[in-house]
């Protein structure tokens, strides 16, 4: 199994249910993920969105009448059926008036013309109703993730003091696949080496905590024309340090450390030597490491 078809299980999983990870189906998938730090990153990723439409779905509420009105609109075609179907009963000639023989009939062919139903296709059964529903249903999933767009946009305007960087390396980490990486290890120093031989740069003073924590691998990528790398380590959580020279950068340089947040992320932006460095991870200021 390779890690497309592992992604194409995977994403049936639902998040927190831990029946659908004992399923034997999926169980070479899982086999494979818990070998693949990379496919661990994706899958996360996949499970934190799962996470958010479902919680979006679910905040959804169905107005307060609804079963009421699906109950009278029920009622109420009962009742149009019944009707309909004692008008439509066949009437019997009497007997007393037997059909004449010798005379023969007239058949125009308005008497031939099948009858006119009087009787009213079900409200369910109108094609019509079907492909209203469908655009409901895609108008609401289309408007759920809108309110978020509005809510981001709105804290992106509350914090429009962030250094410019740090929106730009949001939306590049969160636009990476199992593809982006440069160069793919699960050591610190082999991808600092690589850097370094690529002519990027790297990291010098990698703290302790970190050079010991296993990486999934390095990106190089340029702002505004100036180049900066990317390592990312996976120790539990996912870590991802940028350093880029300082002089390239005045306008995110800090005069000491300082933490920002920014969506689902939070930075932590210092200086070291003529280096820019900046850690970030999914969640609050409070999620970073008090080692960095």
């Amino acid at each position: 199994m390779d890690r497309d078809e592992a992604k194409n299980i995977l994403q049936l999983c639902r998040p927190g249910d831990a029946s659908d990870r004992n399923d034997p189906l999926i169980v070479e998938a899982f086999e494979l993920l818990e070998n693949d730090s990379a496919l661990q990153v994706w899958f996360e990723d996949q499970q934190g969105f799962d996470k958010k439409v479902a919680a979006n779905l679910e905040a959804i509420e169905p107005p307060a009448d609804l079963k009421s009105s699906i109950l009278a609109g029920m009622r109420a075609h009962q009742k149009k059926s019944v009707a309909s179907v004692v008008t439509d009963v066949p009437t019997t000639p009497s007997a007393s008036v037997p059909p004449l023989a010798s005379q023969p009939q007239q058949v125009s062919a308005q008497d031939t013309a099948p009858a006119a139903s009087t009787t009213h296709k079900a409200w369910w059964h109108n094609p019509w109703v079907g492909i209203a529903a469908v655009f409901v249903l895609m108008l609401l999933i289309i408007t759920v993730p809108r309110a978020d767009d509005a809510q981001l946009a709105q804290n992106d305007q509350a914090l429009s003091g962030l250094p410019p960087i740090l929106p730009f390396l949001s939306d590049t980490i969160d636009g990476m696949t199992l593809f982006s990486f440069d160069k793919k290890n699960e050591s610190a120093q082999e991808l600092k080496t690589f850097l370094i031989s690529s002519g990027a740069p790297a990291p010098k003073n990698l703290r302790a905590q970190l050079a010991s924590m296993p990486t999934i691998g390095c990106v190089t990528f340029d702002f505004n024309g100036s180049q900066l790398s990317m390592i990312c380590f996976k120790d539990g959580e996912t870590y991802h340090l940028i350093t880029a020279d300082a002089a390239d950068f005045p306008d995110a340089c800090p005069k000491g450390p300082q933490l920002f947040e920014m969506r689902d992320k939070a930075f932590k932006v210092w200086i070291e030597d003529d280096q820019l460095n900046i850690l970030t991870i999914h969640g609050t200021k409070n999620d970073i490491p008090e080692f960095i």
